[in-house]
């Protein structure tokens, strides 16, 4: 009996070896192998660099597009890290190992030296798609357009009403896009400075001029001390959540002039730096980028108020001021270098200018559209 019951376990344990031989033959191996392969042999985590201090907090939709990406390419992974101006600027000479990707607006960067080439891109708004010299594309940007009191304004600020904007910053400057939002048909000027407030003027300013360049430009409008702002996608997704609780002005939002200053851009480039399979990190990383392109992705950066860059495509709608962003957008842009200082100089000289009343609005842009075509 013993006997019997040994020979019928050694049967069954001898059927389960097959068994499970058959099983895993039929199972898919290891795809690792198919991945190097597609990928010039490697495969693993790309690290991508943000530059910490763009305006419009970007990182709720860069994680979602991470996700969609690292779901379409199986054993791929991004790792995004926020890193300061500095550390973007010495990227590739500081001594640290260098990230394959980095994200980064312009002037930032002197040269696009220890960048490739980005290749082939889909069609991007007019004038985006050249202006990092196939270095470095676009991925989103920002925008300028004038919120006001519909209390105390019928419109967008015309010449006499009182209007502000915040002052400069490393990498935007609403002086230049207040200037720009008053060329055209409208022309806004301020002639009340509200008392005890350091408006930023240049030292050059003639004196007693009012500046409408305020400290506190968003805290004057919603406390009622002027009825306009040019305001970037900052300010209107704070004054949308304001309103939402029934606090702040009556506002609304409008774009005019006759082009708008895209100098909040964000722009993607691919780092050159000789390592392991350099060919297959690179390809991944023009995936990427067109990933971040694709429509369905630019479709979703209505989760942090940026503008897409892609011609044609509209993510907002109604009275939203996101979508008097958008509309700010479809006028032709003006698009500082995106590599070295001078469009930033270009910028604070000329607004400096029309600001102290020595050139007017349109003086203005031909200004700029000289010195950015150089």
């Amino acid at each position: 009996m013993r006997r019997a019951i040994s020979v019928a376990c050694v049967l069954l344990a001898s059927l389960l070896v097959l068994l499970f031989l058959r099983i895993r033959a039929s199972l898919p191996g290891d795809t690792g192998p198919l991945i190097r392969e597609k990928y010039d042999g490697w495969s693993g985590v790309l690290r991508l660099w943000v530059y910490e201090g763009w305006e419009a907090n970007a990182t709720g939709w860069l994680n979602r597009a991470i996700s969609a990406f690292e779901k379409e390419h199986e054993g791929v992974y991004i790792q995004a890290r926020k890193v300061d101006a500095e550390a973007l600027r010495a990227f590739a000479s500081s001594g640290v190992n260098p990230p394959d990707m980095i994200l980064f607006p312009p002037g930032l960067l002197d040269n696009p030296e220890a960048l490739a080439a980005v290749g082939e891109l889909p069609e991007l708004r007019p004038g985006l798609a050249g202006c990092a010299g196939g270095y470095a594309a676009p991925v989103l940007m920002g925008g300028y357009a004038w919120v006001y009191d519909r209390q105390a304004l019928d419109g967008p600020p015309e010449k006499g009403d009182t209007a502000v904007c915040a002052p400069a910053g490393a990498y935007a400057s609403p002086p230049a896009a207040y200037m720009l939002l008053s060329t055209g048909t409208r022309e806004a000027e301020v002639e009340l400075e509200a008392p005890g407030l350091d408006l930023g003027l240049p030292a050059s300013a003639e004196a007693g001029k009012a500046s409408p360049v305020n400290e506190d430009a968003y805290g004057a409008f919603t406390r009622g001390e002027v009825p306009a702002l040019a305001a970037t996608q900052a300010e209107v997704r704070r004054l949308t959540a304001l309103a939402e609780t029934g606090r702040g002005p009556d506002w609304t939002a409008a774009a005019t002039g006759e082009a708008m200053l895209a100098d909040q851009l964000l722009l993607l480039g691919i780092v050159d730096w000789p390592r392991e399979d350099i060919g297959g990190r690179q390809a991944l990383c023009r995936e990427f980028l067109l990933h971040l392109l694709d429509a369905e992705t630019q479709e979703a950066l209505d989760i942090c108020g940026a503008l897409p860059v892609i011609e044609g495509l509209r993510v907002y709608g109604g009275e939203n001021g996101c979508a008097a962003l958008e509309a700010a957008a479809s006028l032709p842009l003006l698009i500082p270098p995106v590599f070295g200082q001078e469009g930033q100089e270009a910028l604070a000289a000329v607004s400096g200018a029309f600001l102290n009343g020595e050139i007017d609005a349109a003086e203005g842009l031909a200004r700029l559209r000289a010195a950015f075509s150089r």
